[in-house]
């Protein structure tokens, strides 16, 4: 082959990987995700596992769409300090869910764990207000948990968990 015809070749892959790029660096944008639990007066300690975590996407012309974020296990302790949880490129576009899969819930109590109940082994979060994800953008959402009741023996984790957008 002639140095002429090799040298155009990878012009044009250049010019193709860097289209691709820009194509794809416009159209997504990448969203972490962190947790928080309000402070707790009572020296519990819960350990969330949890092992998968969608998004919904907004779609007008469905009911949307759910997004797979991550489905890697992790035992996250909840506590007043903003945790990472994962985060991940997607789509641009309007976001008002987060669905978080819980496969186990343990409380800590004096130095003894306790499996808490969850009214169902799912948390589906309400994004306050929405997010708007733009092309190329950053944003970051915080899933604040409430509080845990006690009840008949039980220690129960409040289903109503909210997130919002944040400033990082």
């Amino acid at each position: 082959m002639s140095r002429g015809i090799i040298i155009g070749l990878v012009i044009i892959i250049l010019i193709a990987g860097g289209a691709y790029y820009a194509y794809y660096y416009f159209t997504t944008g990448n969203v972490s995700i962190y947790l928080q639990d309000a402070p707790s007066s009572q020296g519990l300690k819960i350990y969330l596992t949890i092992s998968s975590i969608m998004i919904h996407k907004v779609n007008s012309a469905s009911n949307g769409s759910w997004i797979l974020v991550s489905n890697k296990s992790i035992t996250v302790l909840l506590t007043s300090n903003i945790t990472f949880l994962a985060s991940a490129r997607l789509p641009a576009g309007q976001y008002n869910e987060i669905f978080l899969e819980i496969s186990s819930a343990k409380v800590e109590l004096g130095g003894v764990n306790i499996s808490a109940n969850l009214p169902s082994a799912v948390f589906k979060i309400h994004i306050v207000n929405g997010m708007d994800l733009k092309g190329g953008s950053s944003e970051s959402l915080l899933i604040s948990f409430p509080h845990i009741t006690f009840s008949n023996g039980e220690i129960i984790i409040s289903p109503s968990v909210t997130a919002q957008v944040i400033s990082q």
